[in-house]
């Protein structure tokens, strides 16, 4: 544990340097400087993120509330006619999500097939939040989008008012992340959940704040208890999709939902009407590529859903508020443009969750290791099973290969003994 608390150690003094102008490193100036002004905007809430006493654990922080998988949420569009609701919701859990928005009307369907609802937080909604607390079919309540730091005093009485009538489920408020009120908003409203949107890949929206988001959003989760979860635009590259759901797993992100959500469709009149195709409705998807990633994601979610984001560690070329492995780590990760998520479950076992961060190249990944490793094993992203990695044997430590697609990540997981 110390060497990835080192790690994290490594993050911090980075950011603390940049944020003095004491880094060395040279990324361009105007990126250089927007970053350097936007930490010292988030000031307070900040300082949680990028300072702490780096040699010694930080305090454990009771969790208020636990995602209960890896989330995926979308928009299906659902048949007028009930009797066609239950294969549009069948229709949605084979193609990977587990959250679907929508009322009350559609909890019956989704309960049985699985499926969560995000349910609108208005006070029709909030009048039966009572009898829906133990309700398995009820995902969330979602209130508002991109709402300035004026809205938060009304935000905060929504939340407890919500939470009152039902302590398991959590409101919803997106926070645009550009707006660098995220801190604020954290404190003062309380959330069950930490929601932010960042459409980095589009221009003009700050690709060089990637990593730096992420880190600030994972440390504002692990210091109020609760998950994180993140919007992003549906309509990006398939890769750059896949990059983005990897490194934010790799981050500890627990949960996505996408902008323009409209994903399960089917065919329909003029009317609205479903036209069925051989009795049947007429089903299709919208964006196919994220659907495969999603069936990827539902395999992981049994084990990521359990782990606490431990360390991060990047291969050249470094991110601002990102750093490589300190030299005692028990994982050391070489090539290019890697991430590396270290990651632990609740009864101490560890995982890696590594990502190339290059969403148009090819990356080979080599993971050296010291002795407390025994063995590695490799998830089988399409079955969930675990196969086993060799290791090539060296003086001291043993190392093993991956070969990563665009923007992709392999989930692993390591055996290591205790060291005497």
């Amino acid at each position: 544990m110390k060497n990835e608390q080192k790690g994290e150690c490594l993050h911090r003094r980075r950011l603390l340097a940049f944020c003095h102008g004491k880094d060395q490193m040279k990324p361009h100036r105007s990126a250089y400087n927007i970053t350097r002004a936007l930490i010292i905007v988030l000031g307070a809430s900040f300082a949680t993120v990028a300072t702490g006493i780096c040699e010694e654990a930080s305090p454990v922080i009771k969790v208020r509330y636990r995602m209960p998988s890896i989330v995926m949420s979308a928009h299906a569009d659902w048949p007028k006619d009930p009797d066609y609701r239950d294969a549009m919701a069948k229709f949605v859990v084979e193609h990977g999500f587990n959250v679907v928005e929508g009322g009350v009307d559609v909890l019956d369907v989704c309960r049985k097939n699985g499926l969560m609802v995000q349910l609108g937080g208005d006070q029709a909604t909030l009048d039966m939040a009572p009898k829906l607390r133990d309700d398995p079919a009820v995902f969330g309540y979602f209130v508002s989008d991109r709402r300035r730091r004026d809205s938060f005093p009304a935000f905060a009485k929504i939340a407890r008012i919500f939470e009152r009538a039902d302590p398991n489920h959590p409101t919803i408020f997106i926070n645009r992340a550009a707006w660098n009120e995220f801190g604020d908003f954290a404190k003062e409203v309380r959330p069950m959940l930490l929601d932010f949107y960042h459409y980095h890949a589009m221009p003009r929206r700050h690709a060089e704040r990637y990593y730096l988001y992420l880190l600030m959003f994972r440390g504002l989760g692990q210091e109020h208890g609760i998950p994180v979860m993140r919007c992003t635009s549906s309509s990006s590259p398939p890769a750059v999709l896949r990059q983005t759901i990897y490194t934010s797993l790799a981050y500890g992100v627990k949960g996505f939902h996408f902008w323009t959500p409209w994903i399960f469709a089917h065919a329909k009149d003029k009317e609205g009407n479903a036209v069925l195709k051989d009795g049947k409705l007429n089903m299709y998807v919208t964006l196919p590529h994220l659907t495969d990633i999603a069936k990827e994601v539902r395999k992981m979610s049994p084990v990521l859903a359990d782990c606490r984001s431990v360390a991060m560690y990047h291969t050249d070329p470094l991110p601002i508020s990102g750093g490589k492995a300190p030299g005692d780590a028990w994982c050391q990760p070489s090539g290019s443009q890697l991430l590396v998520g270290v990651l632990e479950d609740e009864k101490g076992g560890n995982f890696l969750l590594v990502t190339n961060k290059h969403p148009g190249m090819k990356q080979e990944a080599s993971l050296s290791f010291d002795a407390t490793v025994s063995a590695v094993e490799q998830m089988e992203k399409k079955t969930g099973k675990w196969k086993a990695i060799p290791l090539a044997a060296g003086s001291e430590r043993r190392t093993a290969k991956l070969h990563l697609a665009p923007g992709d990540g392999e989930l692993l997981k390591v055996a290591r003994i205790a060291r005497q």
